[in-house]
């Protein structure tokens, strides 16, 4: 049941992209400038996000004080 949904999940994935109509080689290339697009996303949301956060609610407090 789970390989299942998986595989339409892919074949959703692959027909919404257009990498159906890639060679295999072509989608591995793909798929991974993908993959390392979200893990940067992933790296400067989890090293900046907090810092940030912190820096815009101690200038909110600035204004509200």
């Amino acid at each position: 049941m789970v390989f299942k949904s998986l595989k339409k999940l892919n074949y959703q994935y692959e027909v919404t992209t257009g990498l159906y109509m890639l060679e295999s080689w072509e989608k591995y290339i793909v798929n991974g400038v993908v993959c390392a697009g979200f893990a940067l996303v992933a790296y400067a949301t989890i090293n900046h996000l907090p810092s940030q956060s912190a820096s815009l609610l101690q200038q909110l407090s600035a204004y509200t004080a």
